[in-house]
């Protein structure tokens, strides 16, 4: 893209120059022929004053005028051709300036939604270790937990299901909340946090001990039954453990309430402080009045079945007065045969207590669930109002800074944006009702084949029953099926399919076969799974790809080779995706056999942004490894090696007895060659497509990497006096010019990693140039448009002679250069970005290899798959 706008930049230049040229070039000719007409004019007269010859006269007259006339009329048509082709540049020079920023502010976003990706994938791999931490936390019942891990965090990475989605639970939320860093909110989240799981506990506590109090009444109805009157010493004493531990966990309960009243009282007071919105504010008042209405009702329910237990333990004891009544008075009546009144009436209570008392528990259950879902949804209604006031606050603010027409300018462009919104939302519906509509039509002709087959196979039983028997034994030979590149497994070999296929493979086991063999295998799965239409089969083996994907990469976060192998895999199964989703705009290129081997049930575009996604955590993990594998080579092999073997004993003064300060250690300097750096680069590219991994994400990678070497080196040019010399310069600009070689030699010089070398190289001019008079000044302010101000100051400040005879670069002619460069809006940095990534991009490249034709080599294990 940069090329091409240089290119359109020099276009409209040589433009811009023919047209001052054909410009200046009518002036001259109406110039000449206004001197002409004059000067014929004066003919004219002094031919009149004479008199003689006057028909002549006349007739050159008229001849003259009719050629100016002519001679005007083309002039005039050539200044319209030229109006034209000015307005035609100008509306040319147009387009191209807003495809321009539009490009520019696509690839801002593009880099917007990548950092978040590289933030997600660091607060994803912090969910692992966290994950990991806890569960080995469970072998060791004496640690005490950190507020690091102190939440559960049990939900395993869910990805877009074909009909149903997971959604994490409260904990995970805060826990993601406090790792992006909202510091302000952390506290008391934590708090509540720990709040309410000591509350769940409490309830699983009190669930435990209602279990054990229904399970005591079981018991105690069961003997009233059988006249069994006495109750054993053991249960008494659990009852009388159960009432001490109930007691002790509702004080506990009610102290955890006071501190949560205290903790929504903060709220409201931070709430009331920090906004400025009353309608929100009484919102939000209301919802905290609600919660509390809801948490007195709670308790009154509390207190009922309390005053109930209290009536049953009561009721227990009476009953126990009778029966130890009762049996004093067999022991002295001589076998009397009265009724026992009061313990029938006893009993008789006690039961109807026992009803009313499951009544009410039952109830109090209902009204508790329901108290927990208005509370929750209390609790979602406050977080949404919380962020529509912060989002209201920051938008008066912000308006409230601006002018009246700003204002009104703002609020339009507001509008426009709220407009457009719902213009892609209808889009999308749209898109949606389209996708649906082939869908159905594509089930459609699938029943109406399958209806067809009936029919004929209807048809031939038919035939077969009325068909004469033959006088002799024919044998039937069975047709050999062709293959549709569909691969059959049974749901018990997922796991094994998987771990072949991607935990335990090796690059180097499959380097003699087709490139990205395992995507192909991994798709054509998918197809069978597809074509039996068993989309809990699809959701399982893309889901389980994508996790067992993530754990290799995890495991080999530091190999290279593995992480161009996955990103190559990765990216194909994401364009085999797109090339057989049935997406008339990725079948294009495609066969009419592959066209026939499209998906036919379900649309993947989902599962298509995971890998999307995936494909991109993997790009950035490739470009870190890579960066850190030649990172440590950049400094010596571009401005310490010695390349230039004519230079080699030429330094600047004060530095010739010198050794290296970087790159040193204990054992000696470790210097690296240009050779070797170059060695290191033709080494990934190989390895990137011996893989498979497309050219164009090649180019981006070598592009990354050049920005890496272009940004380290100049960093350090600017922190290191020795290297700012000319010598330096000259060996400076040879090393990037062979870097320039190999990029050619490579076929990536259009993949736009040349240009990320431009600030060295005009680094390495800058120190090779005159730097004296003022029209090197201009010479260096054209010549130095890939650095900062800064930086050329900082260079010509730190430039050092050669030998004495050379002058030092004066302050007047640094001046000089400020003053031509103080038009620039340069950014204030000194050095460049080291870790600044590139948005990638993974254009669709269809595949031509036809699915039928792909042969599973024996030495995979994969004898487990039928060729469908």
């Amino acid at each position: 893209m940069e090329n091409k706008i240089v290119q359109l930049q020099r276009k409209m230049d040589e433009q811009s120059k023919e047209l001052k040229t054909q410009n200046e070039l009518l002036v001259t000719t109406n110039t000449s022929l206004s001197s002409e007409v004059t000067k014929l004019q004066k003919e004219l007269v002094l031919v009149r004053t004479q008199q003689t010859d006057g028909d002549r006269v006349v007739s050159l007259q008229e001849e003259r005028v009719e050629a100016l006339e002519e001679d005007n009329a083309l002039l005039k048509k050539q200044k319209e051709e030229l109006n034209q082709q000015i307005q035609q540049q100008t509306r040319t020079s147009a387009e191209e300036t807003s495809s321009m920023s539009l490009q520019r502010e696509l690839d801002e976003e593009r880099q917007r939604y990548q950092n978040l990706l590289k933030e997600f994938s660091r607060l994803e791999q912090r969910y692992d270790n966290l994950k990991e931490e806890v569960s080995l936390n469970k072998f060791h019942p004496g640690h005490q937990r950190n507020p690091s891990n102190q939440s559960s965090l049990e939900s395993e990475s869910t990805y877009p299901s074909i009909s149903t989605s997971e959604v994490g639970d409260t904990e995970d939320s805060i826990q993601l909340v406090d790792e992006m860093g909202v510091e302000k909110a952390a506290m008391d989240i934590g708090l509540f946090l720990k709040l309410q799981k000591r509350v769940r506990e409490l309830e699983v506590e009190r669930k435990r001990l209602q279990v054990n109090l229904d399970k005591m009444e079981e018991l105690t109805k069961r003997k009233g039954s059988e006249s069994r009157t006495f109750i054993s010493e053991e249960d008494t004493a659990d009852l009388a453990y159960n009432n001490l531990k109930r007691q002790e966990l509702e004080s506990e309960n009610k102290k955890l309430k006071n501190d949560l009243n205290e903790l929504r009282k903060t709220i409201a007071e931070r709430a009331s402080q920090d906004n400025s919105s009353n309608e929100l504010q009484d919102g939000y008042n209301l919802l905290l009045s609600q919660l509390k209405a809801a948490n007195e009702e709670l308790d009154a329910r509390k207190e009922e079945v309390l005053i109930l237990r209290t009536q049953i333990v009561s009721n227990t004891q009476l009953l126990e007065r009778s029966q130890l009544m009762q049996e004093s008075e067999k022991d002295t009546d001589l076998n009397n045969s009265k009724e026992p009144v009061d313990q029938e009436e006893a009993l008789r209570a006690y039961h109807g207590l026992c009803e009313s008392k499951k009544l009410l528990e039952a109830q109090l259950q209902t009204q508790t669930r329901q108290h927990r879902d208005e509370l929750e949804a209390l609790h979602t209604q406050i977080e949404l109002l919380k962020d529509d006031l912060e989002k209201k606050q920051e938008i008066l603010n912000y308006t409230a800074s601006l002018s009246p027409e700003a204002k009104v300018e703002y609020s339009v462009q507001q509008e426009i944006t709220r407009l457009t919104n719902d213009n892609l939302d209808l889009k999308e519906l749209v898109e949606k009702l389209e996708k649906n509509e082939r869908k159905l039509k594509k089930q459609l002709r699938i029943y109406m084949k399958k209806v067809q087959e009936l029919e004929v196979s209807h048809a031939a039983v038919q035939n077969r029953t009325t068909r004469p028997e033959l006088s002799r034994q024919i044998t039937v030979q069975r047709k050999e099926k062709d293959f549709e590149g569909m691969l059959e497994y049974s749901k018990q070999d997922e796991v094994r399919l998987i771990k072949t296929l991607i935990t335990d493979i090796k690059p180097s086991s499959v380097s003699a076969t087709v490139p990205c063999l395992p995507a192909y295998i991994l798709f054509m799965c998918i197809r069978h799974a597809d074509y039996i239409n068993d989309d809990q089969k699809v959701e399982s083996l893309l889901t389980s790809t994508i996790n067992a994907i993530k754990k290799v990469l995890k495991k080999n976060n530091e190999d290279f080779e593995m992480m161009s192998f996955w990103l190559a895999n990765s990216s194909r199964l994401l364009h085999c995706l797109k090339q057989y989703s049935g997406d008339e705009t990725f079948m294009t290129q495609n066969t009419p056999k592959q066209n026939e081997h499209c998906l036919k049930n379900f649309d993947l575009a989902e599962y298509r942004q995971v890998l999307s996604d995936l494909s991109i955590q993997i790009y950035q993990q490739l470009i870190k490894v890579g960066e850190g594998i030649i990172h440590p080579m950049i400094v010596s092999a571009m401005l310490e090696s010695e390349s230039i073997p004519s230079l080699a004993g030429v330094k600047p003064m004060g530095y010739r007895n010198r050794s290296h300060s970087l790159d040193t250690d204990a054992d000696g300097p470790t210097s690296y060659t240009l050779q070797a750096l170059i060695r290191q680069l033709s080494q990934f590219t190989s390895i990137m497509r011996d893989h498979g991994l497309d050219p164009e994400i090649v180019g981006q990678v070598v592009r990354q990497l050049f920005h890496c070497i272009n940004a380290v080196t100049l960093n350090n040019l600017l922190l290191r006096k020795d290297v700012c010399s000319w010598s330096t310069g000259m060996q400076l600009r040879y090393n990037t010019s062979q870097l320039e070689e190999w990029l050619r030699a490579n076929n990536l010089f259009q993949s736009r990693a040349s240009s990320t070398l431009d600030p060295i190289i005009q680094a390495a001019q800058l120190l090779q140039v005159k730097k004296k008079t003022s029209q090197d000044a201009e010479a260096i302010c054209s010549l130095c448009t890939a650095l900062t101000v800064q930086q050329i100051v900082k260079i010509l400040n730190l430039y050092t002679p050669l030998n004495e005879f050379e002058e030092r670069v004066t302050v007047s002619f640094i001046r000089n250069i400020q003053s031509c460069l103080q038009e620039r809006n340069d950014p204030p940095q000194l050095l460049m970005d080291t870790k600044h990534t590139f948005p990638v991009l993974f254009p669709f490249t269809p595949s031509a290899l036809s699915l039928e034709t792909i042969h599973i080599p024996a030495s995979l294990g994969l004898d487990f798959l039928v060729r469908v």
